[in-house]
């Protein structure tokens, strides 16, 4: 038997949709409305289910990291929503992301751990773009599984494009879908220096880590488990 080319494993198991090798790095249609991204978001509303009936949908932004828990901030946000203890899996987190509405549960799965999209390198016209494809699957998202959640909610930038998209559908939906962040002008820059540690600077989404936003955070959990 020839043991240098014997395979260990393939992980074939956590392709969702494509062929579970291309790296899709870019910004633009092409990465917004790839075949790969199309065809995931399609199985979500055909073949998969939440696991339970939770008592809050909580909507969370996604992060240069993958998969997304690997992250410094998703590691902080889970962090914190640990705190709950036995309510943490009350709560069903998921990733908006120019690759479609990402459970928790799936984020380790192809394409969802192998694309770049860098916001840097948007356009105006790119950002409406991907406000209006993101209010589409997440408005269709909401409609298939309405009847496994008891409320909604989000935890994202005020200034977000993603949070443009949940205030449309909260519109067209007549659905409150509440921002448990803080309005930035409540948090100072030292704040956010004190989480950067001098590193993470690039990352806008520093805001929601910083003690004062964990801590509104899961107090405004608590109130809408409770």
């Amino acid at each position: 038997m020839n043991r240098k080319n014997k395979k260990i494993w393939d992980g074939k198991e956590l392709i969702w949709a494509g062929n579970g090798k291309t790296f899709l790095r870019g910004v633009g249609e092409k990465f917004l409305t790839h075949p790969f991204f199309e065809e995931a978001y399609s199985k979500i509303l055909s073949i998969y289910k939440p696991k339970t009936h939770y008592k809050l949908c909580l909507f969370l932004p996604c992060s240069y990291g993958k998969p997304y828990s690997q992250s410094y901030i998703h590691y902080m946000i889970i962090k914190s929503l640990k705190s709950l203890r036995n309510d943490y899996d009350k709560i069903h987190q998921i990733i908006l992301t120019n690759a479609g509405i990402v459970p928790r549960e799936l984020e380790e799965h192809y394409p969802f751990c192998c694309y770049d999209w860098n916001p840097k390198f948007e356009n105006s016209e790119i950002k409406d773009r991907y406000v209006k494809v993101l209010y589409n699957r997440l408005k269709g998202y909401i409609l298939k599984f309405n009847d496994y959640y008891d409320k909604f909610a989000c935890y994202l930038r005020w200034d977000s494009d993603t949070y443009r998209a949940i205030k449309r559908v909260e519109c067209d939906l007549d659905l409150k879908i509440p921002n448990f962040s803080l309005n930035p002008i409540s948090i100072n820059k030292s704040e956010i220096n004190k989480v950067s540690y001098g590193v993470y600077d690039y990352e806008d989404d520093l805001i929601l880590i910083t003690s004062k936003n964990l801590k509104n955070l899961i107090k405004r959990l608590r109130e809408a488990i409770s």
